[in-house]
């Protein structure tokens, strides 16, 4: 097992990068970690008929990776540009298209990943204007593009004035890295998926059931019990969907 940390920022010393080496020191052995700062790296997109040895050895690293811990800060409300330069141009190694011009992953299909990331505004504030949440669905499209399976998120708020990490952010990173020593390897998630969706489309259901029986009229006229039916259903789906796409994400 190989835990890659990647970090992409303007200061490879600072809290961001710093998180990212926390969760790396929660590695025990026998698995094995390295940090990789962007910084240190001339990136440039592929040419067509020239080497790019920068990309090769970058792809041979993620390659060789079980778990990328992929962390950058939120700078003005997304990614920083080193890290975007990365997702950029690992693109078209990172995918494949088709004919018709669909986006099928490549290489790095079903590896693993987690997102860190850090911002000014405090927990509270992060909580109520998803100040990071741009950048971790930044990576999240990018990572499900290329079918890399995602594990966890850790973020650090109310990095305005802090020098040094909180040592409860830090006992949180140790306790990542330590369970991504041991992580089992999930290659398919689809029966997963299924059967989720099979849950929640029950639960969803049986609610829009519940709230008919306390509307008038309901039970006695098919037509309206049709229609309140789609109604209150698409309502609950609605609330769902922007829960899964928004409110998952860690904040804290």
């Amino acid at each position: 097992m190989k835990i890659l940390g990647i970090y992409g920022g303007q200061d490879a010393n600072g809290l961001t990068a710093s998180l990212v080496k926390a969760v790396l020191s929660g590695v025990a052995a026998p698995a094995t970690t390295e940090f990789v700062d962007l910084n240190q790296y001339q990136i440039r997109p592929d040419v067509s008929d020239q080497a790019n040895p920068i990309l090769d050895e970058l792809e041979a690293k993620l390659k060789s990776a079980d778990v990328w811990v992929l962390g950058t800060p939120t700078y003005f409300g997304t990614v920083a540009g080193q890290f975007k330069q990365l997702l950029d141009c690992m693109r078209h190694r990172m995918t494949r298209m088709t004919k018709e011009g669909d986006t099928l992953p490549g290489i790095f299909k079903d590896k693993h990943y987690v997102s860190v990331t850090s911002c000014f505004a405090t927990a509270l504030d992060n909580t109520f204007t998803h100040q990071t949440d741009a950048t971790l669905v930044a990576i999240d499209k990018a990572m499900t593009a290329a079918g890399v399976h995602k594990i966890a998120e850790l973020v650090l708020p109310h990095t305005w004035g802090m020098t040094t990490l909180p040592e409860a952010k830090i006992n949180q990173a140790h306790a990542l890295g330590t369970k991504l020593a041991t992580f089992k390897k999930k290659d398919d998630e689809t029966l997963k998926r299924y059967i989720l969706l099979f849950g929640m489309i029950a639960i969803m259901a049986l609610a829009t059931m519940g709230i008919q029986q306390v509307l008038p009229g309901v039970a006695t006229n098919f037509w309206w019990r049709y229609v309140s039916f789609v109604v209150i259903f698409f309502v609950l789906l609605a609330c769902l969907l922007h829960y899964a796409t928004f409110m998952r994400h860690k904040r804290r």
